[in-house]
C-alpha cells in the first residue's frame, strides 16, 4: 500500500471517528453566561438562574423553570471547595450561605462551572435545553457529571437524586443519602456524595427533543438537599456496521505499516 492511500485511510477513519464524537449540547460545561443575564457578567459565580429571579436564560442554551424553582450558576475554578471562601449567590431570599457546603470536595473532572439544582419538591424545577440535529432511530449516549449534596446554610436533608427526560423517555441517577444528617450548628453538617459520571442511551424520536434535568429529594422543607451538575454530553452511537469498517481501516492501517517497515529493514 503506498503512502498517500495510508493517509487517505487515516484521514477517512479520523473523519468517522470526529463526526460520532460530535457533542450536540450547546454549553454542555455551562461555561457561557448571556450578556443579558441580569445579575452577574460572564464571569460571575453564584447567581440564581431561572424565571422567579429573571434570569431563566442567563446559562447559554439552557432555560431554567419560572415559578418557585431554585437552580444556582457557580463558576468554580474550587474557590467553593470546603464553603469557607465560595461566593454566595445572589438570590431573592435574602440569606446568607447560599454556596456549597463544607463537605463539596471542588468542582468536577470537567472544571470551570456547574450547576447546583434545588432537590427540595417544593422549589424545584427542569433544568432544560431543546437539542436539534437529531436522527430519528438513531441512537445517542447522554453523559454527565452529578453529585448530591447541600448548601452551606442548609443541612438535615436525607435524598437527593438527579432525574430527567430526552423526548419522552426518562432517567434518573441512582438516589444518594445523607449518611450523616447532622442539624444547625454540627459539624460536620451533612455530606457530599462526590462526583460520579453517568451515561444513558436514547433512540431519538424526532429530530429535535427537549433535554431537561430536574432533582428530587428529601424531605419537604427548604432544607434543601440539591444536585450537582456538570459536563452534559449527548453523542450519536456508531451503527455496527460502521464500527466494523473502523476497525477493519485501523488494521489494514497496521498491517500495510508492519509491512512497510519489514521492506524498509530488507
Amino acid at each position: 500500500m503506498r503512502l498517500p492511500a495510508l493517509t487517505a485511510l487515516a484521514l477517512a477513519i479520523g473523519v468517522a471517528s470526529g463526526a460520532q464524537a460530535a457533542n450536540l449540547i450547546q454549553n454542555g460545561s455551562f461555561n457561557t453566561l448571556n450578556p443579558a443575564g441580569a445579575n452577574a457578567p460572564p464571569s460571575a459565580s453564584g447567581i440564581e438562574v431561572d424565571g422567579a429571579f429573571g434570569d431563566a436564560g442567563a446559562v447559554t442554551g439552557w432555560t431554567s423553570a419560572g415559578g418557585t424553582a431554585y437552580n444556582i450558576y457557580f463558576y468554580g475554578n474550587g474557590s467553593e471547595a470546603g464553603g469557607l471562601t465560595g461566593v454566595d449567590a445572589a438570590n431573592r431570599w435574602g440569606e446568607n450561605g447560599q454556596r456549597p457546603n463544607v463537605n463539596f470536595t471542588g468542582d468536577s473532572p470537567d472544571g470551570g462551572a456547574y450547576m447546583v439544582l434545588d432537590a427540595d419538591p417544593g422549589f424545584s424545577g427542569a433544568f432544560s435545553q431543546s437539542v436539534g440535529g437529531l436522527t430519528v432511530g438513531q441512537e445517542y449516549d447522554l453523559s454527565f457529571y452529578w453529585a448530591g449534596g447541600e448548601l452551606y446554610d442548609r443541612t438535615g436533608y436525607q435524598t437527593s437524586q438527579l432525574t430527567g427526560t430526552f423526548g419522552t423517555s426518562s432517567f434518573a441517577t441512582s438516589v444518594f443519602t445523607n449518611s450523616h444528617p447532622g442539624c444547625n450548628g454540627c459539624v460536620p453538617p451533612g455530606d457530599f456524595s462526590g462526583w460520579q459520571l453517568v451515561n444513558f442511551d436514547f433512540v431519538a424520536q424526532t429530530t429535535t427533543q427537549t433535554l431537561s434535568f430536574l432533582a428530587v429529594g428529601t424531605p419537604v422543607g427548604n432544607l434543601p438537599p440539591v444536585a450537582f451538575l456538570d459536563g452534559v454530553s449527548l453523542v450519536a452511537v456508531p451503527e455496527p456496521a460502521a464500527w466494523t469498517l473502523m476497525l477493519l481501516g485501523f488494521g489494514g492501517l497496521g498491517v500495510a505499516i508492519r509491512r512497510r517497515r519489514r521492506l524498509a529493514a530488507a
